[in-house]
């Protein structure tokens, strides 16, 4: 009986805790946040940032979006397609209005079509007004949202959260949705960006308007959004900015012609402006712009293609050259043994060969970028074939210069110049050597040549080709200016032995290359497949020195087609047995613990009051590895950067898309680049792309300390 009552006594225990605990549940759980519900390429939850209603008639809440990969959804103004959320909040309790807020969208354009929204993940803020204050609120919602890929589908969910009478404490939910709002644009007042004027502008048959925008901080990341009922679509913007890169105009177009007797001016703007994180919204009537396009457009161009051409000009001493020194330095010894007129032809068409390389690549990135894909300064280093090739022919010129072949022209184009009287039938030779100097250049940027290039690749097609143009006269200076001046190589020594041990000591500089180039490829394909590479090149070379060594033992068409396969083969073979997508990784450096870049994660710090300094590098940018060498591994710098700081790391040896976003969005569109953030400056602070101790630590101080300073 004892041990009856006892065992009565624990079951009814054990009942009425189990009571508790169930009546408990059902308060506790919804104060948070309603499951997630998932249609068939996104899913939602609502969310809200207190436990209780407490005793006002307000309550922040959110909607909170998971959008499947490769999937977008639509901002408030979906721009050419798409449409924006559509809520429903009937059947809701205590509930009187739910104001939906949208954090600032993304530009979205292909073929032409401009199109506003998110992608990945979206939290919509929610200002829920209560009808009874204090009383506990049953949020419903019906959401209907469109996401769209290659094609668009209609999503529809049904979510659900109660809140219940009580405290108003945070929750653990509180944060996401703060740092929501915080996206939501706003007047300007924290952020320092406004828009100055809004003009109706015209000029013959096109009609736009042209937006004035001022910031406190330098325009890195700039995007404009003009919104006007009744909906009028216009084309992706043109931008001019200042020098100080803290004004700048947005000169948009009508996509399509208003109505007869319609006019943009006197109409009731809301503009949108997105600095990198930053944001803001300025509501604003348009005035008449007259007939006049951008005042400044032409002396904008003007300074940009002064920019281009020195940004040119001074890639020629910059780290990234230093594999193509070899070819230069041999086209200035060989032409001490040429005519005055000879060594000019030969340089204007080395000058002549840079240009146009320059030229079909702007050609190309129009092309690419009208296709709605990423462009980048450099990009073609990202491609393992594309790697391969360049080694393969940097080896092929260090076999010439050390005397195992020679190029030639084919026999009918060598007797045609002959039959002209030419003195010298290399030029051909020499376009390509332009050619192929320009190609090894564009690994890395140079100062000026960022700011260049992205203007030209935020711009229309004409400027584009004439920024590529400045900058292929800028590369070609030094070669240009021995053209016009060929008596300069007398000041050389002259010609002897020593010409010969040149040769073989620039061939073993161009070997170096190759062998750089295929450090590049084990990155991207790893070391077999660049095992079997190296055994290419080395076999490359062991069938042209025995050849050179003894020419009767193989006949000439064997070599050729020897070559040829050995190659095709280093060339294709990498890429084409590699399994797995190229991948950046982390390089440790000394005492800074680098961490994998993440762009979102980056709000999230600078809301923490954290300071984050973020290096964009590659492999193949011999810039950046000075720059981490002479200056961010040195003690002060390194010191400064393990204290409190957190380092990211953006390898782009590889083709990454979020990568090249993140440099687009600061206007550029090249590494190096170096941006420090902060609680002062969550915008960002873009570096110069030639690094020192000096500017680094000043980014990080005034990053960090400035919230401390207006505080005060």
């Amino acid at each position: 009986m004892r041990h009856g009552l006892a065992g009565s006594v624990t079951f009814w225990l054990q009942m009425i805790a189990t009571a508790i605990i169930g009546l408990a549940m059902p308060v506790a759980a919804p104060a948070a946040a309603s499951t997630w519900v998932a249609a068939d390429y996104v899913e939602g939850r609502l969310i809200s940032s207190t436990r209780g209603t407490g005793s006002s008639t307000e309550l922040l809440a959110a909607i909170d979006l998971k959008i499947k990969p490769k999937w977008k959804t639509y901002w408030r103004t979906p721009g050419d397609a798409g449409l924006p959320p559509e809520p429903d909040w009937a059947g809701s309790e205590n509930l009187k209005t739910a104001q939906l807020l949208y954090p600032a969208p993304i530009r979205f354009q292909l073929f032409g079509l401009q199109t506003f929204g998110y992608e990945d993940r979206v939290v919509f803020p929610l200002r829920v007004k209560l009808k009874t204050a204090g009383a506990p609120v049953n949020l419903k919602l019906k959401l209907n949202v469109l996401v769209c890929s290659d094609v668009c589908v209609p999503q529809i969910l049904n979510l659900s959260l109660q809140v219940p009478k009580g405290d108003a404490v945070p929750n653990e939910h509180a944060h996401i949705i703060q740092r929501a709002v915080a996206s939501v644009p706003t007047d300007g007042t924290v952020t320092g960006l406004s828009v100055k004027r809004v003009a109706a502008i015209s000029k013959g048959a096109t009609s736009g308007i042209r937006v004035e925008v001022v910031s406190d901080t330098p325009l890195g990341g700039l995007d404009v959004i003009p919104e006007v009922t009744p909906f009028v679509a216009f084309s992706a913007p043109e931008f001019t900015r200042s020098i100080d890169q803290k004004s700048a105009q947005a000169v948009f177009t009508l996509a399509q012609p208003l109505p007869a007797g319609e006019t943009l001016v006197g109409r009731e703007f809301s503009v949108v402006v997105t600095n990198g994180a930053a944001a803001s919204e300025t509501k604003i009537t348009s005035i008449d712009g007259g007939g006049a396009q951008l005042n400044s457009a032409f002396y904008t161009l003007a300074i940009m293609l002064g920019a281009a051409l020195l940004g040119g000009l001074i890639l020629n001493l910059m780290p990234c050259v230093l594999p193509v020194l070899s070819v230069k330095l041999l086209s200035v010894v060989d032409a001490k043994t040429k005519t005055p007129r000879t060594v000019r032809t030969n340089f204007l068409a080395t000058a002549a060969g840079i240009i146009c390389a320059l030229l079909v690549l702007a050609a190309i990135l129009v092309v690419v970028k009208s296709a709605g894909l990423a462009v980048g300064w450099g990009i073609q280093f990202q491609q393992p074939i594309f790697i391969a090739a360049m080694a393969v022919i940097i080896t092929l010129f260090a076999c010439n210069l050390w005397g195992f072949f020679e190029f030639s022209l084919p026999s009918s184009i060598s007797n045609w110049a002959g039959s002209q009287g030419s003195e010298d039938t290399s030029h051909l030779s020499h376009f390509l050597t332009g050619i192929f100097v320009t190609i090894l250049a564009t690994p890395c940027s140079a100062p000026f040549l960022g700011t260049a290039v992205g203007f030209a690749l935020a711009s229309g097609t004409a400027q584009t080709f004439a920024i590529f143009t400045a900058l292929g006269v800028g590369l070609a200076l030094p070669y240009i200016a021995i053209a016009l001046r060929p008596s300069l190589v007398q000041f050389l020594p002259r010609p002897g032995p020593w010409m010969l041990r040149l040769r073989q000591i620039l061939g073993l500089a161009l070997l170096a290359t190759a062998i750089w180039l295929l450090s590049v490829l084990a990155h991207q394909v790893g070391w077999p497949l660049t095992g079997l590479a190296a055994v290419g090149l080395v076999a490359l070379i062991l069938v042209l020195g025995i050849d050179h060594l003894n020419p009767a033992y193989l006949p000439r068409s064997v070599v050729v087609a020897l070559i040829a396969v050995l190659g095709a083969a280093t060339v294709a073979l990498p890429s084409l047995l590699s399994s797995t997508q190229p991948r950046g990784s982390i390089e440790n450096t000394g005492s800074i613990a680098w961490q994998a870049f993440d762009e979102k994660q980056i709000r999230s710090l600078i809301a923490q009051g954290q300071t984050v300094f973020v290096d964009v590098t590659a492999d193949w940018c011999i810039t950046c590895k000075a720059n981490k060498r002479l200056v961010i591994t040195q003690d002060v710098v390194a010191r400064r950067l393990s204290q409190g700081v957190v380092a990211m790391q953006a390898d782009w040896t590889s083709p990454d898309p979020k990568i090249t976003s993140f440099l687009a969005r600061f206007g550029r569109y090249g590494i190096p680049m170096n941006v420090v953030f902060g609680p002062g400056s969550p915008q960002g602070i873009v570096l110069p792309e030639i690094l020192t101790s000096e500017g680094i630590l000043k980014a990080l101080n005034r990053a960090e300390n400035h919230r401390a300073r207006t505080s005060g």
